[in-house]
C-alpha cells in the first residue's frame, strides 16, 4: 500500500512539474493530495518495516551479549515497543472520536472529516502492537550478518 502510495506521489509531481514548465495549469489539490499520502504511507508502512525488521537498529550492545542475553533484551524492547504504541493508539483512538463527536473537518483544497486522516494513527500503531506482541512471543533469530559497526 505505501509503496503504491508512493509511486502515485512521484507519478504526479512529475506530472505536475510537466504541467507547469509547459506553462499549464497545475492539478488542482495535488500539494494536498501529497501531504494526506505521505502520512498515510508513513503511518501504514511502519507494521510491515517493522515485521521485516527495515527499521534501524542500533545493534552496538545487543551484538556483545550471549545470544540468550540478546534474546531476553529483544523481548524487553519488543514489550517496551508493545506498550508504547499500545498507549499512543488508545490517544490516537480518542483524538479519533472527539474530531468525529465534534464534526471537525480539514478545509484546504479538499473538505474532509478531520477524523479520516486522524483514523490511521490508531490502526497503524495497532498493527505495531501486534507485531510487536508477536516479537515478544516467537523473537527473530539474530542476525549479526546485517550488522554495521
Amino acid at each position: 500500500m505505501s509503496a503504491g502510495i508512493l509511486g502515485a506521489i512521484a507519478v504526479v509531481i512529475a506530472i505536475n512539474v510537466a504541467l507547469r514548465n509547459f506553462g499549464l495549469p497545475v492539478i488542482y489539490g495535488a500539494l494536498d493530495a501529497i501531504q494526506y499520502a505521505l502520512m498515510i504511507a508513513t503511518f501504514m508502512g511502519a507494521p510491515w518495516v517493522l515485521l521485516r525488521n527495515g527499521h534501524v537498529k542500533v545493534d552496538l550492545l545487543s551484538a556483545s551479549l550471549s545470544p540468550r542475553s540478546e534474546a531476553n533484551l529483544g523481548r524487553a524492547t519488543n514489550l517496551f515497543g508493545a506498550i508504547t504504541a499500545a498507549i499512543l493508539a488508545w490517544y490516537g483512538l480518542q483524538a479519533v472520536l472527539a474530531s468525529a463527536a465534534r464534526g471537525s473537518m480539514i478545509r484546504t483544497s479538499f473538505v474532509i472529516p478531520e477524523w479520516w486522516m486522524l483514523a490511521f494513527v490508531p490502526l497503524s500503531l495497532t498493527l505495531c502492537v501486534i507485531v510487536f506482541v508477536r516479537k515478544v512471543l516467537r523473537p527473530d533469530p539474530p542476525d549479526h550478518a546485517l550488522s554495521g559497526l
